[in-house]
């Protein structure tokens, strides 16, 4: 008697990708040229948008960015390894990908712990805390679309934190070497710095686009963009209402 095959979303298909080199190129171009203008929107509306490549530091907003990141790293470390999952079943190449980056970046909430501890607050500090509302919605919304919609809408959150790194990041580092002190800022160095060398930005795109199988990814690729800097919004507004304009206030 024979018997149909019963599995399924296994990868066990390798399927050429819809973009060519050339259409893979093009493609990157012209979502990178949406995530710049999207960085002007972002310095333009959020307050304290380029605080960190200023002068001065308020202390306070500083100290929970830290704690916020290191929040924010543990979440979406379960998060991503949900997607991570989720990709194994329908695409080997790009799971495995996804794993090495994944791999690289897991630890790397200790990389902001030992910045805070420089400003006066301990693992026992921060693990007394909770993260931010809009860190939780963040984590939330990322398992939704993994379980609900595409996956690749995952992968957007981490191509667009590895491109905003790549153009934003080395130049608060380099102001905050003179606003806070070289030594007081070895942990974002040193995260900085695994970016920038693995390529972050270029491995997030190689794994992005095996998802792309059509032009409609292309489109939902820029919504996805949008609805996560809208959450990110909301973080930085809320932190920048409760520590920033607290500080602004008694200077």
């Amino acid at each position: 008697m024979q018997t149909s095959n019963r599995l399924t979303h296994s990868a066990l298909l390798r399927r050429k990708p819809f973009l060519s080199s050339a259409d893979s190129a093009r493609a990157k171009q012209d979502i990178d040229a949406f995530l710049d203008a999207k960085i002007e929107e972002w310095n333009a509306t959020v307050p304290f948008a380029r605080h960190l490549e200023g002068t001065e530091i308020h202390m306070q907003y500083y100290r929970q960015t830290l704690i916020e990141h290191a929040w924010r790293i543990r979440l979406m470390r379960t998060a991503q390894s949900y997607a991570l999952h989720k990709i194994t079943r329908v695409n080997a190449e790009a799971a495995k990908l996804y794993a090495a980056y994944q791999d690289e970046e897991m630890l790397h909430d200790v990389l902001f712990m030992k910045d805070a501890e420089k400003v006066g607050l301990s693992a026992e500090d921060i693990f007394a805390t909770e993260p931010n509302l809009y860190t939780r919605l963040l984590a939330g919304y990322l398992y939704f679309v993994a379980e609900h919609e595409k996956v690749l809408g995952v992968i957007c959150y981490s191509y667009l934190v590895e491109y905003t790194t790549q153009k934003i990041t080395p130049k608060q580092i380099k102001a905050m070497r003179t606003s806070l002190g070289k030594d007081m800022i070895v942990g974002q160095a040193a995260h900085l710095n695994t970016d920038l060398v693995e390529d972050h930005t270029q491995d997030m795109w190689n794994i992005l686009s095996l998802f792309v199988e059509g032009e409609q990814d292309i489109v939902d690729i820029k919504r996805y963009f949008d609805e996560i800097q809208e959450l990110l919004r909301q973080f930085f507004v809320d932190i920048y209402e409760r520590f920033g304009t607290a500080e602004l206030q008694s200077a």
